[in-house]
């Protein structure tokens, strides 16, 4: 992922693009999903395992 598609994909995702997060009712967008898909997008973005695992290990308490 470079830097240009995460901005794009953050920016749908800050602006309540229910496309890609799911929806709790028809054009709505699912907070909770959005936070995990930004998440997911900035661990990507950064690509380290050891980030990675760490992040998701202080996620799970």
């Amino acid at each position: 992922m470079d830097r240009d598609r995460l901005l794009q994909d953050l920016k749908w995702l800050a602006a309540g693009n229910p496309q890609y997060a799911g929806t709790d009712e028809e054009g709505r967008q699912n907070e909770a999903l959005a936070h995990l898909m930004a998440d997911d997008l900035l661990l990507g973005y950064i690509d380290d395992r050891e980030v990675t695992e760490l992040f998701h290990k202080i996620r799970r308490g």
